[in-house]
């Protein structure tokens, strides 16, 4: 079910955006994609596909709400989407000013700012929410949930580590290094999503840390270059990809991996505090049986 909805939001996404290129006379490019606002837009929107196919499913064929894979009400959802934006952005920010301070990074010409300039940006992350939010609800709210009912809780962990790094394994400049960082990111984002026991928090965190590393810093994101952006940040003319990431971005990086190393050892430590006050084990991000 995962694989189908992934699937038809991939192609959904790639049928738009090759058809785009072609009306607006851009041609397909080879390499690197690099996106204007507009392209960003029609690449990210078309997620919404598999969000839709997955809410067909859970409504009509399993009989539960859409909330169930890990939306839950809460008086204070602000504070999980807070903090995980705040943590998307120092986690971003921390190896782009070791980089500018080591020398592997330059900073190029920043654009103007404007107000205009401002407003696309802010939509460019609405973009990013919708396929941020996707990946969440796909990996960490149906799949963990699925998995850990009939197989339990490292099962879990496993699977969507694995299904998720795949989604990204095909992408340009995929390699060892990024399939370090995929693996560390999938694990930090189902412990928290575990500890916290809903979808709010990784969904922003996803969210922003795709948005700061691209429209913010200007640099790659799992192999798109982004060309609407507040900052350029560069690879310098002696930098290495170890260290910068090369074409697959921030994500690439070794600098990347030590901050999810950190995070990750501080969000199972979460985990296992949550996990130590239940009686048994914790739940999935639903206490509604997943069908």
């Amino acid at each position: 079910m995962v694989l189908g909805c992934f699937l038809a939001g991939q192609v959904a996404s790639g049928v738009a955006l090759v058809v785009f290129l072609l009306v607006s006379g851009t041609g397909i490019p080879m390499g690197v994609l690099s996106l204007d606002p507009a392209e960003q837009l029609v690449l990210t929107g078309g997620f919404l596909v598999s969000t839709m196919a997955l809410a067909l499913w859970v409504v009509a064929k399993e009989r539960r709400s859409f909330g169930s894979l890990g939306f839950t009400a809460t008086r204070r959802v602000w504070l999980p989407l807070v903090l995980g934006a705040v943590l998307a952005v120092a986690a971003v920010t921390v190896p782009v000013l070791i980089g500018l301070v080591s020398g592997q990074f330059v900073p190029g010409t920043a654009p103007p700012v404007t107000v205009v300039s401002v407003a696309v940006l802010l939509a460019l992350l609405g973009g990013f929410v919708v396929q941020a939010t996707t990946e969440e609800v796909l990996v960490r709210g149906y799949l963990v949930q699925v998995t850990w009912r009939k197989w339990g809780l490292y099962a879990a962990v496993v699977v969507q580590t694995v299904v998720f790094t795949l989604m990204h394994g095909f992408n340009t400049g995929f390699g060892a290094v990024p399939l370090v960082n995929l693996v560390l990111i999938s694990l930090v984002l189902v412990f928290w999503a575990l500890a916290e026991g809903s979808l709010w928090g990784v969904c922003a965190f996803h969210a922003v840390w795709n948005w700061c590393q691209g429209n913010v810093y200007g640099a790659e994101v799992s192999g798109l270059d982004l060309s609407a952006t507040l900052l350029d940040i560069r690879q310098a003319p002696e930098g290495t990809a170890l260290f910068t990431g090369g074409d697959f971005g921030l994500e690439g990086s070794v600098l990347t991996t030590l901050v999810l190393l950190v995070l990750l050892i501080g969000v199972f430590g979460v985990f296992r505090r949550r996990w130590s006050r239940t009686a048994a084990h914790p739940r999935p991000v639903s206490d509604t049986p997943a069908g």
